[in-house]
């Protein structure tokens, strides 16, 4: 019976942190790898992270996200029995990648158990945008007129231009579980972006103010999917 016992236990699929009043995630916590799935203003982005331990509460954080870049004013339309959608006014399409360095501290980390794990953050760096033409500008007035079609999203990508910024995120966040293998987590703050040269997402058209836009900033909320490292 003791025999069959251990061989369940060995067979377990996934390792899990003892319940204890030490903090068992001490060596684990703060060194990870994951993904990272986010929402803003502009829409849904994607990015990856690393996490290294700096010290028993502290975690240094290397973050590549890449994400929609729009103005709030833009609405999109629906078309025609196949779907189809057109935004007025829209000029450019756009996206941004911020490339962020950070520090993620932990807290209440004696106050908490280990399968609850808040923290704070605060993480700034380079960000890189891209824009490509919306549709195909002939005259180059930066206005779509008649006989000007639609690029559609990717038509006109070989013809974009990059833009350089700088940006950050502050936000509040924990991770969740006792696994020893991987952490689940969530997080709610504010990414601020400037670029350097505007984005050129409207028209040109004296009827729309500041069609163009230095400054990006919105709230942002963001799931996570950490590997736990040694």
């Amino acid at each position: 019976m003791i025999l069959q016992a251990t061989s369940i236990a060995l067979g377990q699929p996934d390792e899990v942190f003892p319940s204890s009043a030490l903090d068992s995630t001490q060596g684990r916590y703060g060194t990870g790898g994951g993904l990272a799935i986010s929402l803003n203003d502009s829409g849904f982005g994607l990015g990856g992270l690393y996490r290294a331990q700096l010290g028993p509460a502290t975690s240094g954080l290397i973050e590549l996200s890449i994400g929609v870049a729009k103005d709030a004013r833009e609405q999109q339309f629906f078309i025609g029995v196949f779907g189809d959608t057109v935004t007025p006014f829209k000029r450019n399409y756009a996206l941004m990648s911020p490339i962020h360095v950070g520090v993620e501290q932990r807290i209440f980390a004696n106050q908490i158990e280990d399968n609850f794990r808040p923290y704070v953050q605060i993480s700034a760096g380079p960000t890189i945008g891209y824009q490509w033409p919306y549709f195909k500008d002939v005259n180059e007035n930066g206005l779509r007129e008649q006989g000007e079609p639609l690029n559609g999203l990717l038509g006109g990508f070989g013809k974009g231009q990059l833009r350089l910024g700088a940006g950050g995120t502050l936000a509040l966040g924990a991770y969740f579980g006792r696994s020893r293998r991987t952490a689940q987590g969530v997080r709610v703050g504010y990414t601020a972006n400037y670029f350097f040269e505007e984005l050129d997402l409207l028209e040109l058209d004296p009827a729309v103010e500041s069609p163009s836009r230095h400054y990006f900033g919105s709230p942002i909320v963001s799931f996570h999917l950490v590997r736990l490292l040694y």
